[in-house]
């Protein structure tokens, strides 16, 4: 027979182990999006530019590991991210993403371009910060390769800005 002291006791041992397996449960989760997030190789956008891009991540993009450009698939989602260093500051900031060719660049359809959403604001000059994004692959985007420029931007026009090399696939393997 257990006495009422001793059931609060049983209680409380099993609501922290309940608490410390909810940890547990979402520590992993959080190393599993870490881990499934591949750098990527970027390049710079022409023109002037008062912000230092440190890295740049999509997931999922397995293609990175051998220095290819990412596949993104259509009906997907694909999280962009990456890191920077603004030589300028902003209370709302702006986020662009163009299909880039040397000829012309095209708006990417169904952006929010709120960027406050996405990273911390205010925006501080001199202090690193990320920025992150899923980015819905529509199933009405052609299939091919195309080099997107990302824009994140202050009021004045001052930006960050990269461009990474990807590829639309119906589905992986196939073009």
């Amino acid at each position: 027979l257990i006495v009422p002291e001793e059931r609060s006791f049983f209680f409380s041992r099993k609501i922290i182990a309940l608490k410390m397996q909810r940890f547990v449960i979402a520590l992993v989760g959080l190393l599993v999006a870490t881990v499934g997030a591949e750098v990527v190789d970027f390049g710079a956008c022409p023109g002037t530019m008062k912000c230092t891009v440190h890295e740049v991540r999509i997931n999922p993009c397995p293609e990175a590991a051998k220095q290819k450009p990412c596949t993104v698939i259509k009906g997907k989602n694909a999280t962009i991210e990456f890191d920077y260093t603004p030589e300028w500051a902003s209370q709302e900031a702006k986020a662009k993403a163009w299909w880039t060719t040397p000829a012309t660049d095209l708006p990417f359809i169904g952006m929010d371009e709120k960027a406050c959403k996405f990273t911390g604001c205010p925006i501080a000059a001199g202090q690193k910060q990320s920025y992150s994004y899923e980015l819905p692959i529509l199933k009405t985007f052609p299939t091919r390769a195309y080099d997107v420029k990302w824009q994140l931007l202050n009021e004045d026009g001052e930006q960050c800005c990269f461009i990474i090399p990807i590829v639309i696939k119906t589905k992986r393997g196939k073009v």
